[in-house]
């Protein structure tokens, strides 16, 4: 059984063929150009996957897209990451292009199916997966299973309320670049602000001081709620710097209950940026 996952982001699209054993057999990437409007990016999805499964053995496709999403209805709503997409259908518009069924999911929760059946994750029975790249996503996977809640909402973890803003607001590869450029220039990047921060400038590090303490909040937060038996952390932020994971633990265990402290468990991700590839073929049943 082979089936095709897709991960569209708000620079690349990617599409890729799996076997039967989740195996990546073949793989296409073009720039999203998502300014320019959905119907030339449903003619590159189209392309690709005529591409990578020239011998049309898949059985179905599934997306993981920027939310937020109508997963009923296959429609994006409105992602900023995707100006202009509002209502575009792109299940259904897809589905008819390629004569398969098509399944819609956000993409932090597709990387998190993947990191909890084959990543990080695998082997534990509830994972609660955060990326952290241009924004903060999120995805709970119980048992094996994807929880999205009542309205396919849930883990929406950048919305959570940390301070007086949101996590995403706070913590995110942009708030990251915002102070970087606030620092040290218009032309510098997140990077950068790591690099000093590794050179002990004084403000480099009570920007990433602060993000330890709201990042850290947000995990005790999630335990006091969920209490989720590990945590896996990726996107940009993370696998760039995963020395932040070991920051994390010390200041999570010390805001838990005394009967906690031995079970948290923060792991960075290892499937990469190919989580969301993988994850997207895994909704094809």
């Amino acid at each position: 059984m082979y089936r095709i996952g897709i991960d569209i982001g708000a620079t690349n699209m990617r599409v890729a063929l799996f076997d039967r054993d989740n195996r990546l057999v073949a793989r296409e990437q073009v720039k999203t150009e998502a300014a320019l409007g959905p119907a030339q990016a449903l003619e590159k999805l189209v392309n690709m996957i005529g591409v990578v499964d020239q011998g049309r053995l898949a059985i179905g496709v599934g997306i993981g897209a920027p939310g937020p999403l109508d997963t009923s209805s296959g429609t994006v709503l409105d992602a900023p990451n995707l100006p202009g997409w509002y209502g575009f259908r792109v299940r259904d518009e897809l589905s008819s292009r390629v004569n398969m069924p098509v399944i819609l999911m956000n993409d932090a929760k597709v990387a998190a199916l993947a990191e909890a059946k084959m990543g990080a994750g695998a082997g534990y029975e509830s994972v609660q997966y955060i990326t952290v790249s241009t924004g903060v996503g999120g995805g709970f996977v119980c048992d094996g299973e994807l929880f999205s809640g009542s309205h396919g909402h849930a883990s929406e973890i950048g919305n959570m309320i940390v301070g007086n803003s949101t996590l995403e607001d706070m913590c995110s590869g942009s708030a990251l670049l915002r102070a970087s450029k606030r620092l040290f220039g218009e032309d510098k990047t997140a990077a950068d602000l790591f690099a000093q921060y590794e050179a002990n400038h004084e403000g480099a590090r009570q920007v990433i001081d602060d993000w330890l303490h709201h990042f850290a909040g947000a995990l005790t937060s999630i335990i006091q709620v969920i209490d989720p038996e590990v945590f896996v952390l990726g996107g940009a932020v993370i696998l760039n710097n995963p020395w932040l994971v070991e920051k994390l633990h010390p200041i999570v265990t010390r805001q838990v209950y005394d009967t906690m402290k031995e079970t948290v468990q923060l792991k960075v991700a290892s499937l990469g940026d190919d989580a969301g590839l993988y994850g997207a073929a895994m909704l094809v049943k």
